[in-house]
């Protein structure tokens, strides 16, 4: 079968099923160091998939290192060091890697973590492959695991920001700017770690977008999520696009993905105690449903219908093209 055919998803499950791999599937690999996990991750992109065309290379520079970092930051951990493999054509401009370079350079300035080296090698088309260290106190780390039933679900700032401008990009509407938009994500370390003292169960980010994330975690712990349709913060620009190409709000917000924003669940009984921590520390939080022994469902103001969608994937069709 070919992996057009199966999606990113089940792709994995054949790896994890065949490689004897020991980790538990978490934004990072762990490495227990007494008190403390040494965090592992790694995420790439390539020039022709991720990086859109009108987009600048100190922009997607700046990408790059945010998608890494924030896997780091999905677990609550605390990124330290950096490692680049560029796998470039010949042809390709020194100008651009260089100011590719710089926007790497800058995102990690911004966030303490220390560029340590890498690789180049000579390919036929330009990929760039990261590799993030982290660290973390053992009872601070979030792991998927910690998920279980009747947990609140809860969730930073708002979705839909770069479904937004991806579908309007697929569409031509405002193209230079959409672009800068697909690439303008933000690790979630400036909250992360607070979460998680707060008392945060389980985290994930949401490259894959809500729908996914919920997918995701039904298929690889059993727990389903409630989930209640207008207590999820659409970003402005959701409405816009909505309006001008007819295509679902729900769609663009929770289906494709891309927003990075941490989605976590809290215990029930400790919803007090965490929600004036998060004002204590002006910390933007929605909370947007429950865990429980079932279907993925939500409540669109009237009923309860389940969750088909599976939110972005790799190696499947886009979210906006039709099937054949």
């Amino acid at each position: 079968m070919k992996l057009n055919k199966m999606g990113e998803r089940a792709i994995i499950d054949r790896i994890f099923s065949t490689g004897n791999v020991s980790q538990e599937p978490d934004d990072c690999s762990l490495m227990d160091c007494g008190d403390k996990y040494i965090l592992f991750t790694t995420d790439s992109i390539s020039e022709k998939v991720h990086i859109p065309e009108l987009a600048t290379p100190y922009e997607a520079g700046r990408f790059f290192g945010s998608i890494n970092l924030s896997d780091v930051a999905a677990m609550a951990g605390i990124p330290e060091s950096f490692m680049a493999s560029y796998n470039l054509k010949n042809d390709m401009e020194i100008e651009y890697l260089s100011e590719f370079s710089r926007g790497l350079s800058s995102l990690l300035h911004e966030y303490k973590v220390e560029f340590v080296g890498g690789d180049t090698k000579e390919a036929d088309e330009n990929i760039f492959v990261g590799f993030c260290i982290g660290r973390q106190e053992k009872d601070l780390v979030r792991k998927r695991s910690y998920i279980g039933p009747d947990q609140i679900l809860c969730l930073t700032g708002n979705v839909g920001k770069v479904g937004a401008a991806y579908i309007s990009y697929k569409n031509g509407i405002d193209v230079r700017e959409s672009s800068r938009r697909m690439l303008d994500i933000k690790p979630r370390l400036d909250v992360a770690e607070i979460i998680s003292r707060a008392g945060a169960r389980f985290m994930m980010d949401l490259s894959d977008g809500l729908f996914g994330c919920l997918s995701q975690m039904k298929h690889d712990y059993g727990y389903g999520f409630r989930l209640v349709e207008h207590e999820v913060r659409m970003h402005g620009s959701v409405d816009e696009i909505s309006k001008i190409t007819g295509m679902p709000k729900r769609d663009i917000a929770m289906n494709i993905g891309g927003d990075y924003e941490l989605l976590f669940t809290i215990d029930n009984d400790h919803f007090g105690e965490f929600s004036r921590e998060m004002e204590t520390n002006n910390i933007d939080i929605s909370y947007i449903g429950n865990t429980w022994n079932g279907n993925n469902i939500i409540f669109d103001g009237e009923r309860w219908e389940n969750i088909e969608e599976k939110g972005w994937e790799h190696f499947s069709i886009e979210p906006d093209a039709p099937e054949e």
